[in-house]
């Protein structure tokens, strides 16, 4: 009830700068939003870029211990012997992206594992769900999107661990054909048994998100103030607009009306030069009105 009061008692000029800015408001969150929405799908396009990159570099350093150093490796050391920094793929690839990782500040890598030789591989309870989803669909080469870790945000792509060929099994097979080094520092049951053609594990990069977000929010509220600025700036032009070239003339017409409607300054026009447009042509109709009831009046004084 008291909007429809206050919307009874507002004039032209209130109600039109009102729905103007309504309209302009909607227009500017929907603005905010679309530029929040870009932003973070562009952020995810480079963090994606970013994991791909990471992903070529493990990749080419596990082909070439695979094809160079592990057959190397296996003539030089003793057979129950095992150097996690020489034989290890993983051990090799941790510690080299450690060496890297003021560089990379915020990303992670995991070798996850529902059963791993190095506890911190342990998979949780969302890398269980994408072991499970490769190992439940075969043709699913990677696996990426958001998701909350540790309080953090982060983008990930994750890919299979579904080559397990012969050497894998030297290790992660049968314990009986594993390195007594390797059973002594990680335990009979620790990352095994693996099959091949399984899919044991999965490659999964995190690239942090939190402060692309943050960005990202920060541009929206930027663009929405200054968007917001401008759209006020613009309806108090628009309020002197209205104001000097409606609603004045319209003001002076209604009272020039009321005068002649009670028999005053009848002989006055009611039409000036400040009166353009729809408001002028409507000033003329009421001006001949008035000089239509003049001639009647005089018409009747004569009779």
């Amino acid at each position: 009830m008291a909007l429809k009061k206050i919307r009874r008692k507002m004039g032209i000029r209130s109600k039109f700068v009102v729905m103007l800015g309504a309209f302009g408001m909607i227009a500017l969150i929907a603005m905010g939003y679309g530029a929040y929405w870009f932003s973070v799908k562009r952020t995810m396009s480079e963090a994606e870029t970013k994991a791909n990159v990471i992903f070529s570099y493990i990749m080419a350093q596990r082909s070439y211990f695979n094809q160079y150093q592990r057959p190397l490796i296996n003539v030089l050391v003793e057979k129950d012997r095992f150097y996690p920094e020489l034989m290890s793929q993983f051990g090799i690839t941790r510690r080299t992206l450690d060496l890297v990782k003021d560089e990379l500040s915020g990303y992670l890598f995991k070798q996850a594992s529902m059963n791993p030789m190095w506890p911190d591989n342990k998979a949780d309870l969302q890398e269980e769900k994408m072991i499970n989803a490769f190992r439940k669909d075969r043709k699913t080469r990677e696996l990426d999107g958001m998701l909350e870790k540790g309080g953090k945000t982060f983008y990930y792509m994750a890919k299979p661990v579904r080559k397990v060929s012969k050497p894998c099994l030297h290790c992660h097979g049968k314990v009986s054909d594993a390195p007594k080094d390797l059973l002594e520092t990680y335990g009979k049951k620790s990352g095994r048994p693996w099959k091949t053609g399984e899919v044991p594990a999965a490659y999964v990069v995190y690239v942090p998100m939190d402060q692309a977000i943050s960005d990202a929010r920060r541009t929206a509220v930027e663009l929405f103030a200054i968007g917001a600025a401008i759209m006020l700036i613009a309806l108090f032009g628009i309020w002197l607009f209205l104001d000097h070239r409606i609603v004045k003339p319209l003001t002076l017409l209604s009272d020039m009306t009321e005068e002649v409607s009670i028999g005053k300054n009848m002989e006055r026009t009611l039409y000036s030069e400040r009166m353009k447009d729809e408001v002028g042509g409507l000033a003329k109709s009421v001006d001949r009105l008035r000089i239509s009831m003049v001639k009647m009046l005089k018409r009747r004084q004569g009779d």
